[in-house]
């Protein structure tokens, strides 16, 4: 009997407790409680695993005929790659290396643009496979490690349905990071566990297989690149080039109970030549795009964003203790911005321009509490960002366990809900009636803004948001005033990042 590989932790931020999901084919897919990475538990064997892999593992290898069919279809899906790489600011030139290089098509292409290619196919039973029109054979080993390849040696490097196959998917990253230059491209593709096509099928979706070992969905890749060093991630529904009979082909590969049967039937009444003919369409899978960045800090920075505008009574008593809050593990930034207060504010915050770690930005006039943080995220360096109000609403014991999640990699956006188990957010002691008023019109809005973006948040609006500075990358912000609270919100869960709410 051949025995099977457990997890005691889980593989992408170490923590000890999972929940199983289902069973697939005697693998119970599990789910860690932290960080809700999926991945089977226990995995398959070497052994298991070498009698998947092989020649015959690619679709189409079967017949002549059909593997020039598909390594037609791939090399227009290479192109689809490459063109999304460099219309993200990819390298136009240089070293690119392709891990999991299959039959190395997208090396065929890379090297037609200019590229100086490299190809290394990574799997427990790697075959080495001559490819003509490199005119080069590609070398293949077990793990990346094995590569023996330089530091920092690579421009670009491809990944497309690699990662879900490897043992140590945060190891493999890490030495992606090592073998890309700083500021490296990685373009990576994966199947998403949270597609609209996998939520559809559940159990019946074609992606789950034994050889995947992991499944990723938009928010546990980010989590897993940003601990790996990665930044200015880019995440987007994958495109492919296939044709009707490359589909039916794979659904009779990957039988899916009351899918595969119909297109087999349909099929046969559609022309040859219309079966043939490519077409571009989205699939559950999701491409990844990340920039390798140098790390330059010990520890990561806190970035803390404080906007201020006549409140002179009380931004003392914020400056003072914020400026003596000790972080477990981490290092902070504070980065006030004051709005031209007419009360004596701005006075008070200059006592602390000359002091290390803090910057002061004075604007000429008051326009709004959104202005001010987005002033501050301009100006922000740290990997994580925290906003703190001027005023005592918000208690700053309440930091390490907001920014204990991040600090772990397990989340990327945590909201410090204000409810603590009851649905009034607000006692006014002479004010009753107002109170309620507002308490009505936040349960009212939170309704709507958990309807309008598929959420079951308490308190989308509470002040304490906090997130990796990573996750604005590539967002543009309009608004100035509170209205900022709700755009930050919607346009970070819109981008696929779930906050978490802790009291």
């Amino acid at each position: 009997m051949v025995s099977k590989m457990f997890f005691t932790y889980c593989p992408a931020c170490k923590h000890p407790q999972f929940t199983t999901l289902f069973m697939y084919q005697d693998y119970p897919v599990q789910q860690c409680q932290a960080c809700s990475w999926v991945f089977l538990n226990p995995q398959p064997s070497e052994e298991i695993l070498a009698g998947i892999y092989s020649e015959d593992n690619f679709l189409g290898s079967r017949s002549a005929e059909a593997s020039r069919l598909v390594s037609r279809l791939k090399r227009k899906t290479a192109q689809l790659y490459l063109d999304h790489a460099l219309q993200s600011g990819g390298p136009r030139e240089g070293k690119l290396l392709e891990v999991g290089c299959g039959h190395g098509e997208l090396l065929v292409e890379a090297a037609a643009r200019g590229y100086e290619v490299c190809g290394l196919d990574v799997s427990p039973s790697a075959v080495r496979v001559a490819n003509e029109s490199l005119g080069q054979e590609l070398v293949a080993c077990n793990t990346l490690e094995q590569a023996g390849l330089p530091s920092a040696e690579f421009d670009i490097c491809v990944c497309i349905d690699v990662i879900e196959h490897v043992r140590d998917p945060l190891a493999f990253l890490v030495e992606v990071h090592r073998v890309l230059k700083p500021g490296g491209t990685l373009l990576m593709v994966v199947p998403a566990f949270d597609s609209g096509i996998a939520r559809f099928l559940e159990k019946r979706w074609f992606e789950l297989k034994i050889e995947h070992l992991h499944y990723f969905g938009r928010a546990t890749a980010q989590n897993i690149l940003a601990r790996s060093g990665f930044r200015s991630i880019k995440v987007g529904t994958n495109r492919r080039l296939l044709t009707l009979d490359y589909v039916v082909e794979h659904f009779m590969r990957y039988p899916v109970s009351g899918i595969s049967s119909v297109l087999a039937l349909i099929s046969r009444f559609i022309p040859f030549s219309l079966r043939q003919r490519p077409f571009t369409t989205p699939t559950s899978s999701i491409t990844i795009l990340a920039r390798a960045e140098d790390m330059l800090h010990t520890h990561p920075v806190v970035s803390v964003i404080v906007p201020v505008y006549n409140e002179c009574e009380t931004v003392t008593q914020v400056m003072e203790p914020l400026i003596n809050k000790q972080l477990v593990g981490l290092d902070k930034e504070i980065i006030v911005v004051e709005g031209n207060s007419t009360d004596g504010s701005r006075e008070a915050v200059l006592k602390y321009q000359d002091l290390p770690g803090v910057q002061i930005i004075l604007t000429d006039q008051p326009r709004g509490k959104g202005h001010a943080v987005r002033l501050g995220l301009a100006k922000a360096t740290g990997d994580f960002v925290l906003i703190q109000d001027a005023d005592l609403e918000y208690d700053m014991n309440d930091y390490d366990e907001l920014l204990e999640p991040l600090r772990l990699y397990r989340q990327a956006f945590v909201l410090g809900s204000r409810h603590k188990g009851h649905w009034r957010v607000r006692r006014f002691a002479k004010a009753s009636f107002f109170a309620e008023y507002l308490n009505l019109g936040h349960i009212f809005f939170t309704i709507l803004f958990n309807l309008l973006y598929g959420q079951n948040l308490s308190d989308p609006w509470t002040m304490y948001k906090v997130f990796r500075r990573d996750c604005l990358y590539g967002l543009q912000f309009e608004c100035n005033r509170f209205d900022f609270d709700v755009e930050l919100m919607a346009k970070l869960v819109r981008k696929g990042y779930i906050p978490v709410e802790i009291p």
